[in-house]
């Protein structure tokens, strides 16, 4: 497989405001750094932050709102469970700050989580480590076409639920609609794996676009994660005196 060429075509990837592989990676040290002992507001800070860098991706300012509700709801619901279970020995006021803490920490996960659904194409995360050599062909291109089965096994499903629907089946009947649903799932695994094969893995592969990052992505991933420790450092600096004894 051979990496990047001057003469290739540039990909859609390289034309967003960042690239895909760059915040694919900062993603995850912010999924890292929930499991550590940041303060609630400092998490809060950085989902907004990636809630900006999600609409300079264009993802979109309807869907940031309701992914901002959906995760607000499930919040709301791990807060009531901690405020209703939780160790005997703990007084109201300790009862009260870790269901704040836990609830945030919920809320900021879940809506990062939400909005990296269209931050991010992990196909072109995936070609883009293909064309570099980071990672091998066959990992690679069975990667990609599990990621593909996910929306024809959707699309199977609704097709064959609305298929019950108009035969008038029961639901009984309905419930074994599963598998139809599972020979549809077999069937596509052995033509991913008959392409795979026709594809001649072992063999040097050229690419017709270019999937690696502009020098000006690199600048803007680089400003993002300067942004993200700048605004870490100073809540953490200076909010934590102030806010501790909400949490």
């Amino acid at each position: 497989m051979s990496s990047a060429h001057p003469t290739q075509t540039n990909a859609p990837i390289r034309g967003r405001c960042f690239h895909d592989a760059h915040l694919w990676l900062i993603l995850w040290i912010f999924f890292i750094a929930i499991a550590l002992p940041f303060q609630w507001h400092t998490l809060a800070a950085w989902a907004f932050v990636f809630c900006l860098a999600g609409l300079l991706q264009r993802t979109g300012i309807k869907f940031a709102l309701k992914s901002l509700a959906l995760a607000f709801g499930l919040s709301i619901s791990i807060w009531i469970l901690n405020r209703l279970y939780h160790a005997p020995e703990l007084t109201p006021e300790q009862v009260l700050a870790q269901a704040n803490r836990i609830g945030f920490k919920i809320w900021a996960l879940t809506w990062v989580a939400l909005l990296s659904a269209q931050m991010v194409n992990l196909r072109d995360v995936i070609t883009s480590g293909l064309q570099r050599r980071y990672l091998s062909s066959t990992i690679a291109y069975a990667t990609l076409v599990g990621i593909g089965a996910i929306t024809l096994l959707r699309a199977e499903s609704s097709r064959i639920t609305l298929n019950a629907k108009l035969r008038g089946l029961s639901a009984k009947q309905r419930f074994l609609q599963w598998l139809p649903l599972l020979i549809f799932a077999i069937r596509h695994a052995q033509r991913g794996a008959m392409s795979l094969r026709a594809r001649g893995l072992g063999q040097d592969k050229a690419f017709y676009y270019n999937y690696q990052a502009t020098r000006s992505q690199r600048v803007r991933a680089l400003l993002l994660l300067v942004a993200l420790i700048g605004v870490g450092f100073f809540s953490e600096m200076f909010f934590s005196h102030r806010l501790s004894k909400y949490m």
